[in-house]
């Protein structure tokens, strides 16, 4: 008898190896179709508008620095030869506040979907300018010959801007137009202003209008000594990222939409450093890479992340089962075909499939209900027969449907699961024991002996 018990075991644990091949293969399909989103999203990008990174205005004043140069002594006249250098002053705001408000939508391509979003926006502010430019110089005896300034507004995508922007620097409306006019930045707008002398004590003021679209994602680089952001939506489900979260207490979450303050200082943030160094082309990034608040509206049931969380989760749930299954084999005295456990395991094993293929097309959660029921029920039918009798199939798929809650309950609990698959673990090898606790063991051996004499 023995024999026979090493026997089974080891075919069922070698079933249970196998059946790791159909579900290595589903979380293959899994992330297949996850790469498609990710693929569409960026062929989305590329037909209409990217996620959107805005950073500005910055004010830059080319100059030239002209040097002396002595040379030698020629006829007894002395020859002086001048060079000069090429450089750009840039100027970061003393005070910056941003406002917007953006409409999102769904945007689908086939099966897959995309959150797009029409921000209109108006930018404050300004420059102070109270002590002595100090710009890069080679010599401090050098002459500084400032040429016309101009005023930047650099984008990620322009193609989102729906109209042109408005702009007034100090008070003047200014003409906007295409590029940034930094040569490190094509992405952007920039507008001729007054000529000023930065070496003057004066503040001037801007004000910016705009309306921008984008898909999935929507940054400000903070560049002002003091910046403070506010953003409003009518999507009820943001995701921020970046360096900086929105300030405690003012973030207003509801089924409308939400809205959330940012408050920044240049002491905090290293995107001053980080832009002057991109622009001068002192930077390896292709793009921008400096300090940002940063707000995703994202979907809040990535069916693709959710799929492949279950899966993780596939092996212990054929692991229970056959577990399940020896403790009905050994209480009810039941022989079960290795085979019969190979069929329920494929089962199990189609759930999955169909979890994601359902989910595609309907809510996660009714696709979730829909897959669980099928298996339970398909499984339950199954071994009505298997079992000998109705009540045992039934109180197998309860059984089951009560694993496939426990398992939804993981997925939708992110922050708790690993507490709850433990409590999970625990209480069912707990039920285990308590079944068996007065089992006799032996008694197999002698049954088995008990049926060769007879």
């Amino acid at each position: 008898m023995q024999k026979a018990l090493l026997i089974k075991a080891v075919l069922v644990t070698i079933i249970t190896a196998v059946l790791q091949i159909p579900l290595w293969m589903i979380d293959g399909i899994v992330k297949e179709r996850a790469a498609r989103r990710h693929a569409m999203l960026h062929e989305l990008a590329e037909e209409s508008y990217a996620p959107q990174l805005l950073t500005g205005p910055i004010p830059a004043i080319p100059y030239t620095e002209e040097l002396d140069d002595d040379r030698a002594v020629v006829a007894g006249a002395k020859s002086i030869e001048k060079s000069r250098i090429e450089r750009v002053a840039r100027f970061f705001p003393s005070e910056a506040r941003t406002e917007g408000v953006a409409a999102v939508e769904t945007k689908s391509r086939g099966l897959f979907k995309a959150r797009v979003f029409d921000w209109h926006a108006s930018m404050r502010g300004e420059f102070a300018f109270d002590a002595l430019v100090d710009v890069p110089r080679s010599r401090p005896d050098s002459r500084i010959v400032w040429g016309k300034p101009i005023v930047s507004l650099l984008l990620r995508d322009p193609r989102g801007l729906s109209e042109r922007p408005s702009m007034e620097w100090n008070g003047t409306p200014v003409t906007i137009g295409r590029g940034s006019g930094f040569a490190s930045a094509a992405g952007g707008v920039h507008a001729a202003i007054s000529e000023f002398d930065a070496n003057a004590p004066q503040r001037l003021s801007y004000a910016v209008t705009l309306d921008l679209h984008g898909t999935e994602t929507l940054a400000i680089v903070p560049l002002a000594a003091t910046e403070r952001v506010t953003i409003k939506t009518d999507w009820p489900h943001p995701s921020f990222g970046g360096q900086f979260l929105p300030e405690a207490g003012s973030l207003k979450q509801s089924a409308q939409g939400f809205d959330a303050q940012w408050s920044v200082t240049a002491l905090a943030s290293n995107a001053q450093q980080q832009t002057l160094a991109w622009l001068d082309g002192k930077s390896e990034c292709r793009e921008l890479c400096a300090d940002r608040l940063e707000v995703r509206f994202f979907e809040p049931v990535d069916i693709y992340a959710l799929s492949d969380r279950a899966l993780k989760y596939g092996f212990l749930f054929v692991v229970f089962t056959f577990g399940a299954f020896a403790l009905f084999e050994v209480l009810q005295a039941l022989p079960i075909h290795p085979l019969q456990y190979l069929l329920v395991g494929l089962a199990l094993a189609t759930f999955f499939l169909l979890l994601i293929a359902l989910s595609e097309h309907v809510a996660f959660g009714v696709a979730y209900g829909l897959a669980a029921s099928a298996c339970v029920a398909l499984i339950g039918f199954y071994l009505r027969a298997a079992l000998g009798g109705m009540r045992r199939g039934v109180a197998f798929a309860a059984l089951l449907a009560s694993l496939y809650g426990a398992l939804f309950g993981l997925l939708v609990s992110e922050d708790n699961a690993l507490l709850l698959g433990s409590l999970l673990v625990f209480g069912l090898i707990a039920t285990a024991m308590m079944l068996t606790r007065d089992f006799d063991w032996y008694s197999l051996r002698r049954r088995r002996s008990s049926a060769e004499t007879i």
